[in-house]
């Protein structure tokens, strides 16, 4: 569909034309958007051990969706194409999917930090009427101001526009909100997370929220300060570099509560320090290992078990049964009588191979 009206700079409709400096700074926020999701949508192709879930299609969704929605903006932006159905099918759904998606990516780990009994249903009611009510109307608004009838619509579509930003500011917020309190609330009261490697991921998965309210925050201002093709493309960025983020603490947090809210390591036994170096404890010492194994807590194996059947909700410490595993290593002697003990240790070791401590 040929555009029938003049452009003019910072119009909200089909006419709106860009300074160079304008444009330098939309094409830079633009490919780096693009950059980002291309790149965690690759990570999740490579790094899940099978497509299925609500964690994996919602990651899907807000990856993809960033690209359609930079790409809608960009043919909107450099008259790159002359098809209007193509631009409003790229920024519509595409910003639908870079939206929902990402709020569906957050709900669907927030069971990870949440007690058993907690009903996060209403998370979701919120997640899907912003998508069938503000979303939806603010497309048919978006797609009525790119026509030759643009001011029957481009009034409404201002003010649409600017609520749409407000009411996903509020609902990043919330969900952020609602992270940031359970997490503190597991740190503070829960003396499950003594260790190091726990603690550092859940202060970690603090910050992910603040840098995520923080850049709405800066949509925002975008927005009210009347920079539509500055906001429409930085928002492109900003979802891209939260959705990076996201991915990368939310699945270390899943790691976490695969290997153990004690880091991996086992609760009731013994832990020296130079077994964390990796060195002897003294020749003919028994030595007790982590029954989690020798791979790290967080390498490239942790990404390839995100099956949301395989992630375990945080549970309330009374309900914890915690156990332990010994392994009893025996070191080979020289002088006979140590092979004499030796031999006998290792008949008596199957006996005792598995013990289990519970509390």
């Amino acid at each position: 569909m040929v555009r029938l009206l003049s452009r003019r700079d910072g119009d909200m409709g089909a006419s709106n034309t860009m300074s160079e400096r304008t444009k330098l700074i939309v094409i830079v926020f633009l490919a780096l958007g693009v950059y980002n999701a291309t790149e965690v949508f690759i990570k999740i192709l490579r790094t899940f051990r099978s497509y299925k879930g609500v964690y994996f299609w919602a990651l899907v969704a807000a990856s993809v969706g960033i690209i359609l929605h930079a790409f809608g903006y960009f043919f909107r932006n450099f008259d790159v194409i002359d098809s209007l159905g193509l631009e409003i099918f790229l920024v519509g759904p595409g910003g639908m999917m870079m939206i929902t998606g990402q709020s569906i990516v957050l709900y669907s780990r927030l069971k990870l930090i949440s007690h058993g009994g907690t009903k996060d249903w209403w998370i979701l009611a919120m997640i899907l009427f912003d998508l069938l009510v503000i979303q939806v109307g603010a497309t048919t608004l978006y797609a009525g101001s790119q026509t030759k009838n643009a001011n029957a619509y481009l009034p409404i579509y201002k003010v649409w526009e600017r609520f749409q930003v407000t009411a996903f500011f509020v609902q990043e917020c919330i969900i952020s909100g609602i992270y940031i309190y359970r997490t503190y609330a597991l740190i503070k009261n829960s003396s499950a997370f003594r260790g190091i490697s726990a603690r550092r991921i859940l202060n970690h998965l603090v910050l992910v929220n603040l840098l995520v309210i923080a850049l709405d925050v800066t949509i925002i201002t975008c927005q009210y300060a009347g920079l539509y093709d500055v906001q429409t493309s930085w928002k492109t960025l900003a979802y891209s570099i939260k959705l990076k983020f996201e991915f990368y603490i939310l699945n270390r947090l899943v790691e976490l509560t695969k290997t153990g809210v004690n880091g991996g390591r086992p609760s009731g036994s013994r832990y020296t320090r130079s077994e964390e170096n990796g060195g002897g404890v003294g020749r003919g010492a028994p030595k007790t290992t982590s029954a989690v194994g020798s791979q790290s807590m967080f390498g490239n194996s942790a990404y390839a078990r995100m099956e949301d059947a395989e992630c375990v909700p945080m549970k309330d410490v009374g309900t914890v049964v915690k156990t332990t595993q010994i392994t009893v290593k025996v070191e080979d002697e020289s002088d006979a009588i140590s092979e004499c003990s030796s031999g006998e240790i290792r008949t008596a070791v199957p006996a005792i191979e598995k013990v289990h401590l519970r509390k």
